[in-house]
């Protein structure tokens, strides 16, 4: 009675961490809830091309790198893990290069997502990512 049950509770821990594994995937599809909204005057868009936007924040995280999102809508088109340690003590700039294949369009909105994980860590435990802060702006090439 014991070996049975014993082979059952293994075989059950086997199957979720089967199920586990091939539920992960490299780019989650993720609902990025919008955080606290910036206002303009504390982020500009200083050079803006198809290929790369570059940002300057007068924004003060306690953290010291953050994870920066370009979102068209709930795509991720530019990504990553960025400093916020402001070397002058009023802004930190932020350089951001789109996904290979892609560009951006001019005249289309975009959204600037701050948060505090990768979403290939967040969709280990949910589908939705929460924004600590967030710009919405139409891109125009500078």
């Amino acid at each position: 009675m014991f070996k049975k049950l014993a082979v059952f509770i293994f075989s059950l821990v086997i199957l979720l961490f089967l199920a586990s594994c091939f539920s992960y995937k490299k780019t989650p599809q993720l609902h990025y809830y919008r955080g606290p909204n910036v206002p303009a005057e504390f982020i500009n868009i200083v050079r803006a091309t198809p290929d790369e936007i570059e940002f300057v924040l007068r924004v003060k995280f306690p953290e010291k790198k953050l994870y920066h999102l370009i979102l068209d809508g709930d795509q991720p088109v530019a990504e990553g893990w960025y400093s916020t340690v402001r070397a002058d003590g009023n802004s930190y700039n932020l350089v951001m290069k789109i996904k290979p294949g892609l560009t951006f369009e001019t005249g289309k909105t975009y959204r600037l997502c701050i948060g505090q994980q990768s979403p290939e860590y967040v969709q280990l435990e949910s589908n939705n990512y929460q924004c600590i802060a967030e710009y919405v702006f139409v891109f125009e090439e500078k």
